[in-house]
């Protein structure tokens, strides 16, 4: 389809500013962008933007798609009806305005098998950068999912076996979790020497690693031995963040199922309470980092095992800014910044000539009012293809 949107809002995922402008896509890609009014185009369809705001579609860099949504119970079940649920979860995510999503753990691979059966047309839903089950130690947070590896060796069998699986990144874990019985929330699990090694076995076949990182001496393991993101980050020291900062090392804060947990009091109470003891560092964690100059991507943690609804993903940045962070800076953590982390800049991230044309219509200004993500996405084109379109 060639299409041409005029009359809008562009914000291009780059700068910080949105201007009065156009975007032309013919068949999968962008291929042309300006400012004002756009000159004479053949199109087979103009759409009057008549004010909104268009901009490339959303990108979340840690979510569990896996089983849908999470229930009590809901892990345990049928393989085929988990896969059901994943489907169902990765169509709301879409339609929700995020056209690519980074994996971060799953049971069973499932991650990895819609993410085929999207690429094949046979179910909707976002880009899958898929991570597989991730590896954890004997015990260790997400056990239950994860696959258990102690010591360099039983690692870099684990990486392999993913590598072998067909991956496009690597998730450990770092730390215990909220979400893990009985687990120090703050416990280290892997040491420097071992993450060396999952990083190199990753880095050597082209794929990211990202983390589940809690405590501080976890997050010290995980810098050193050379990974791509700490996720959560919530005991981050200033020397921990000035050591990110110095080797261009994310933060992916995930303040979604804390929201859930303590706000909306959607948990078991053992889970309230462990999110409650480490909720006001979480946040005292994420100021650090940008006063540090950190760089930032979105992550949820939507799905499993959090009570954070896939689809509800853009809460996220509403609660980021929340926390401190300018609307203009979050909307490119959720772009052009995501998909620098998740390594895919070259083909999505930016409303830019060549790109693959991935973008959202919004209903207002992100830049006013970020919320607007959240309930006012008008239409959705992933990869030149419309699958949400309320304008018509």
């Amino acid at each position: 389809m060639s299409v041409l949107f005029a009359n809008g809002l562009v914000l291009d995922g780059l700068g910080d500013v949105a201007v009065e402008g156009w975007v032309h896509v013919e068949g999968e890609r962008i291929v042309a962008t300006g400012r004002g009014q756009p000159r004479p185009h053949l199109a087979q369809r103009t759409v009057d933007l008549a004010g909104r705001t268009i901009m490339p579609g959303l990108i979340d860099t840690h979510v569990h798609l896996a089983g849908g949504d999470y229930f009590p119970g809901y892990e345990h079940e049928a393989i085929g009806i988990a896969a059901l649920r994943t489907a169902e979860a990765a169509r709301r995510t879409l339609l929700a305005g995020f056209t690519t999503v980074r994996t971060a753990a799953s049971r069973d691979f499932l991650d990895l098998d819609i993410r085929d059966a999207i690429r094949l047309g046979l179910a909707p839903g976002p880009r899958i950068i898929g991570s597989g089950r991730g590896i954890t130690c004997t015990g260790g947070h997400l056990h239950e999912v994860a696959i258990e590896a102690d010591g360099p060796d039983e690692i870099r069998k684990a990486v392999r076996q993913h590598v072998k699986r067909g991956v496009d990144s690597l998730k450990i874990m770092m730390s215990g979790g909220v979400a893990t019985a009985g687990l120090p929330v703050e416990a280290e699990q892997f040491s420097v020497e071992e993450v060396r090694t999952a990083v190199y076995e990753a880095h050597r076949v082209g794929m990211k690693v990202l983390t589940h990182s809690i405590g501080l001496q976890a997050i010290r393991n995980a810098i050193e031995g050379g990974v791509d993101s700490i996720d959560h980050g919530q005991y981050l020291d200033e020397e921990c963040a000035v050591r990110m900062r110095e080797r261009g090392i994310y933060l992916v804060p995930t303040f979604g199922p804390f929201y859930y947990y303590t706000e909306m009091r959607k948990a078991e109470d053992w889970r309230i309470q462990r999110a409650e003891g480490i909720k006001d560092q979480h946040q005292r964690a994420f100021r650090l980092a940008l006063d540090a100059g950190v760089s930032v991507a979105m992550g949820s943690d939507c799905g499993a095992p959090s009570r954070f609804p896939n689809g509800e993903n853009a809460l996220e940045l509403t609660l980021m800014v929340r926390h401190g962070m300018p609307p203009s800076h979050a909307v490119r953590c959720a772009t052009s910044e995501a998909a620098r982390l998740a390594g895919v800049l070259d083909q999505v991230g930016s409303l830019e000539s060549g790109k693959l044309a991935d973008l959202i219509v919004v209903d207002g200004n992100p830049l006013e009012d970020i919320s607007v993500l959240q309930h006012k996405i008008q239409l959705v084109m992933k990869g030149g293809t419309l699958y949400r379109d309320d304008l018509v």
